[in-house]
């Protein structure tokens, strides 16, 4: 059985090519061509962390993958990335363990941060300009990244909690040409921004109704577990547009559950199938929902595995 560390699997993926084997998954998926496994989760209080375990095949492809992935939000203090993981991939035709991507929770943050950038070229409005993203850990970088460069954006402009850890990021992107400032106000960063993307573990809203407003437009990484909201059912629930990857998974946990939803949803794949995708007025309120789905893993660890071995 091969084995791949995080730099050699990094170094092999294409960042157009990631971009559309997840458009593709989700796609699959919708479609009603993926096989998924029950999403395992672990949480841990003391101190706070994640553990996600998910799986899934694709039909047709001869790979299936299962991957571990965590997230322990206090290993930044310690000197420690906060995200770790691995895939395993096998075949599909005789079940036989195939390699160990020993990715460190790499792919998972990667194709999260691809999935956002979809979403968000979804429904971004037409001239975007601004990006908010609110968070400053790893997936808040790469969702900055990835959405900027996905819509054109040529501002960034973020907050988290801690305003060091803000500023902190916003001079990494500054020292990669982008044009992002730290701010300390959250209601100016929702009221000025085009588009905003939050990345958070939150288990209580970090946006409430009251951020509600026309022309409204967000992408909801965190919530990926039972137990997380980023943003406030009522503000969910006032959407014009809810963009979800899966539509069973954000009903149960995602920013959707709970919320009253009189609105359209519709998955990420249907969206992505059509010609043109979701139709929207310039005051139109579109959220998308993001709770990561196995079709994503499956379909990352499959490019990784084939870049890596071809």
């Amino acid at each position: 059985m091969r084995s791949f560390n995080k730099e050699a699997i990094l170094s092999a993926i294409d960042p157009d090519q990631a971009i559309e084997t997840i458009a593709q998954a989700f796609r699959d998926h919708s479609a009603g061509k993926v096989q998924s496994i029950a999403v395992g989760h672990l949480r841990f209080d003391r101190p706070s962390g994640d553990v996600h375990v998910k799986g899934a095949h694709i039909d047709g492809r001869q790979l299936f993958a299962i991957k571990m992935a965590s997230s322990f939000y206090d290993n930044p203090a310690q000197g420690l990335p906060s995200s770790n993981g691995l895939m395993l991939v096998f075949n599909a035709r005789t079940g036989e363990p195939l390699g160990m991507l020993s990715d460190e929770g790499a792919l998972t943050d990667l194709r999260t941060a691809v999935a956002g950038a979809i979403a968000a070229r979804l429904i971004a409005p037409a001239g975007m300009r601004t990006l908010g993203v609110i968070g400053a850990g790893t997936q808040a970088g790469l969702q900055a990244r990835w959405i900027a460069r996905s819509t054109g954006a040529s501002r960034i402009r973020i907050w988290a909690r801690s305003m060091a850890r803000a500023q902190s990021l916003a001079s990494q992107l500054q020292a990669e040409g982008q044009s992002a400032e730290a701010v300390e106000d959250l209601a100016t960063l929702c009221r000025e921004a085009d588009l905003i993307v939050t990345t958070t573990p939150a288990r209580a809203p970090v946006i409430g109704a009251e951020t509600a407003r026309p022309g409204l437009r967000i992408v909801a990484v965190g919530a990926d577990a039972a137990g997380k909201r980023e943003l406030a059912p009522e503000l969910v629930s006032a959407a014009d547009l809810l963009l979800v990857d899966s539509r069973s998974q954000c009903a149960a946990y995602g920013d959707s559950a709970g919320a009253v939803l009189g609105t359209r949803m519709i998955e990420i794949g249907e969206a992505l199938a059509t010609a043109i995708g979701p139709t929207l007025a310039p005051d139109d309120m579109a959220i998308a929902d993001l709770t990561g789905i196995g079709a994503q893993d499956a379909a990352i660890a499959e490019l990784a595995w084939r870049s890596l071995t071809s």
